[in-house]
């Protein structure tokens, strides 16, 4: 049997080999050249001219997943042991059909600098749609694979489907929020016949930048005067912070009192409680969740500190507070309390910080003891 393709680097063609290794069955792949498939002949050969394409003695099998189940016939659990089984492998193979593919395409390709036009909105929507569809993944998870007991054509083309992803856009952190598929996925990668096409997969240690494409801002057309804003509307238009009910709790001037107190943990303990505006502003405590090997040297940790202290540069005039790195290597945390104004983690600063995904955040009551002594 021959596996037509057009470019041999290609994930639908790589998860059709793996099949066919699984179920050692021989096909050797066709790289199809641009001046082979413009001939008449070839165009008989291939009406729709989509690959891949299977060339068997029999006839000739277009779209991946019809070939996937045809070079898996045979194998006594790649397309499942039983009816329920085979039902939730098609199950699989349709829902990636509904364009789970399709969707983190924006992402990769940018990255790969493949696709110029990608912005940074498109970018987003496309790694979102990426972490969405493998926290699917995660809570449909009840074993070590997705259907049954045994590897099964859905873990295949599942894996494949993600294979880029997880290598340049999925890292470390993300197997936080998706533990059971990031395990799944390095199960299946895992699989000789599956490293023998795909390669041995790495999952990112850090996200890969994106090539973007620049939006040029339409030149302003010459407005008439507008008419001065009331200080309500110029809140309204800044910090949404800014737009919160009136405060009588001015940050800068406690901090100045603060930082010059000679009794910080004793009366400018005490004092801090007194000025704050319990009404508008509210005490966190946050537990940064370990990923991996993080927490284990000490340098390494003290600079993942920094990062995230450095990334707060600019709510400094809305918050107030201290991260630590606790314990002994190597089992060190990073655990902190933060005043904030508001009584939600919801400012900009906070909502499009990389690392506050992993922080788990707990509001506080000043009035209760432990609390208090925790502050």
């Amino acid at each position: 049997m021959k596996l037509h393709t057009q470019t041999p680097a290609n994930i639908l063609v790589n998860m059709c080999q793996v099949v066919a290794k699984m179920n050692n069955k021989q096909v050797t792949l066709v790289v199809d050249t641009e001046e082979e498939r413009k001939s008449p002949a070839y165009k008989a050969f291939n009406p729709t001219g989509k690959f891949p394409l299977l060339e068997t003695p029999e006839g000739n099998l277009q779209e991946s997943h019809a070939i996937g189940k045809f070079l898996a016939h045979g194998h006594a659990t790649l397309l499942g042991s039983n009816a329920i089984e085979r039902a939730q492998i098609d199950q699989w193979m349709n829902w990636l059909q509904s364009g789970v593919m399709q969707s983190m395409m924006p992402a990769i390709y940018s990255i790969l600098g493949h696709n110029k036009e990608v912005t940074q909105p498109m970018f987003n929507e496309s790694v979102q749609n990426m972490k969405t569809s493998l926290r699917a993944v995660d809570q449909s998870l009840t074993g070590d694979w997705l259907v049954g007991s045994k590897v099964s054509l859905a873990d295949i083309f599942l894996a494949g489907t993600f294979s880029m992803a997880f290598q340049l856009v999925l890292d470390q952190g993300f197997t936080k929020a998706a533990p059971k598929a990031c395990g799944w996925f390095g199960r299946v990668s895992s699989l000789p016949e599956f490293v023998s096409i795909f390669g041995k997969i790495k999952m990112a240690k850090k996200s890969m930048k994106p090539v973007l494409k620049v939006e040029e801002k339409p030149k302003k057309a010459q407005a008439a005067p507008q008419p001065k804003k009331t200080e309500e509307e110029k809140k309204a238009a800044g910090n949404p912070l800014d737009a919160l009910p009136a405060t009588n709790f001015v940050i800068y001037d406690f901090k100045t009192l603060f930082v010059n107190h000679p009794d910080k943990a004793g009366a400018g303990h005490n004092t801090m409680l007194e000025m704050v505006d319990h009404a508008g502003w509210s005490f966190w405590f946050l537990h940064y969740e370990k990923v991996g090997k993080e927490g284990q040297v000490d340098y390494m940790f003290q600079n993942l500190l920094e990062g995230f202290i450095q990334r707060l540069e600019g709510f400094k005039k809305y918050s107030f507070g201290k991260f630590c790195m606790l314990g002994e290597a190597p089992d060190l945390d990073i655990k902190g309390v933060l005043l904030i104004r508001g009584h939600d983690i919801l400012a900009q600063e906070l909502v499009d910080h990389p690392q506050m995904e992993y922080m788990q955040a707990r509001k506080m009551d000043h009035t209760n003891a432990a609390d208090k002594k925790k502050i």
